[in-house]
């Protein structure tokens, strides 16, 4: 291993000189161990003991224990208290990185993690009364704009939205994630990078997001062609994507890829908390609505659909608590959308059907539409 400990301070091998070299420890077993080197021989660590180290720390990368002593040190520079590798004996965690004054956890993830068990080391956290940012490596950056991984990693700021945090150990570097949306049936995100965990904490205090500004007809118009492209290829492609909603559609008569420009409405931008996009769920909440025949929908009613909608559409996110409060924003608005077009009215006890949106009869009636039409929402 490339770190020991000294006095509850981590040390690595490449600096050992600066410490008695008696009082080294492993950072896990707390059991003594030998500084080791030589001309052929990296620099390292070794238990003095035979018997197995059955921490952690034994197999850890050196990227990810670099990274720990990169983020104790950026974080003791800004004043405030670090402990590394703290044992919480009650939850049977080890923290990365913690700051006991803050009661905040620092987690530095470079491997594969499932879902489940971030959520429950995250929920463990929590339940001690400590906040937890898991801060992922750099490799970890391929893929991220994907809903797994959002689901598993994102936070959410009021002015940031959802968003994520990266450090690469090669480059010493920060990188920032945040707005993460989907847009058009992918996940999009703006990016910052930064050289401290300083800069990153003062630019999310400062921060103020912008005016979302006006998009204009012709990337509009491109954006919907490109996801209606995207659709098509899949659904002739037979991938999963779509395939549950295509049958739904064909069991009512209709074509998925035909839907009623409504469900595009926001270039179909939203939260990235849905399982199989945001126009999927859209189109079922259209079906449900306006192929059931009814012409008056109760309070009752769109409650349980909206329920219904979670179950079926919603992803649940390991670091946001209450993520359905999300959903409940976007059906609100979704309804919302549908009065302002005047497919529906509210009423005293619920909404009234007062018009069926258009479907299409396929791909190209429908880009035919998109290309030729002057308002597309």
């Amino acid at each position: 291993m490339i770190v020991a400990m000294s006095h509850n301070q981590l040390v690595s091998a490449t600096s050992v000189g600066n410490y008695d070299q008696g009082d080294l420890i492993c950072p896990c077993c707390r059991q003594p161990v030998i500084y080791k080197h030589g001309q052929y021989r990296i620099p390292h660590f070794s238990h003095k003991s035979k018997l197995d180290c059955v921490g952690f720390s034994e197999n850890e990368s050196q990227t990810h224990l670099k990274g720990k002593l990169m983020f104790k040190q950026q974080v003791e520079a800004i004043g405030h208290l670090v402990e590394i590798e703290a044992t919480m004996m009650s939850i049977e965690q080890r923290a990365d990185v913690f700051l006991p004054n803050d009661q905040l956890v620092l987690e530095y993830q470079c491997s594969p993690i499932s879902f489940s068990e971030i959520a429950r080391r995250t929920r463990n956290y929590r339940s001690l009364g400590y906040d937890v940012i898991w801060i992922l490596g750099d490799r970890r950056r391929t893929g991220i704009l994907r809903s797994e991984a959002v689901a598993k990693f994102a936070r959410f700021h009021p002015q940031l939205g959802f968003y994520i945090i990266f450090y690469s150990v090669a480059n010493n570097q920060f990188w920032l994630y945040f707005q993460l949306r989907e847009l058009a049936g992918k996940i999009v995100s703006q990016a910052r990078n930064f050289s401290t965990l300083a800069a990153i904490l003062k630019f999310v205090q400062s921060y103020q997001q912008p005016a979302t500004p006006a998009i204009s007809l012709n990337k509009n118009r491109t954006s919907l062609l490109n996801q209606l492209k995207r659709i098509q290829q899949s659904i002739v492609l037979k991938n999963n994507t779509y395939r549950d909603m295509v049958t739904k559609c064909y069991e009512s008569g209709r074509i998925f890829v035909g839907c009623p420009m409504i469900c595009h409405s926001k270039q179909g931008m939203g939260v990235p908390l849905f399982k199989r996009t945001i126009l999927c769920w859209k189109v079922w909440l259209v079906l449900q609505l306006f192929e059931s025949g009814q012409s008056d929908v109760s309070n009752d009613q769109l409650n349980d659909l909206f329920v219904q909608s979670v179950k079926l559409f919603g992803r649940q996110m390991a670091q946001v608590d209450n993520y359905v409060r999300f959903f409940q924003i976007e059906f609100t608005n979704f309804i919302i959308a549908l009065r302002t077009q005047g497919y529906v009215r509210h009423t005293i006890d619920g909404i009234k059907i007062v018009r069926q949106p258009e479907w299409f009869s396929g791909y190209d009636q429908k880009r035919r539409f998109i290309m030729t039409s002057g308002h597309l929402m």
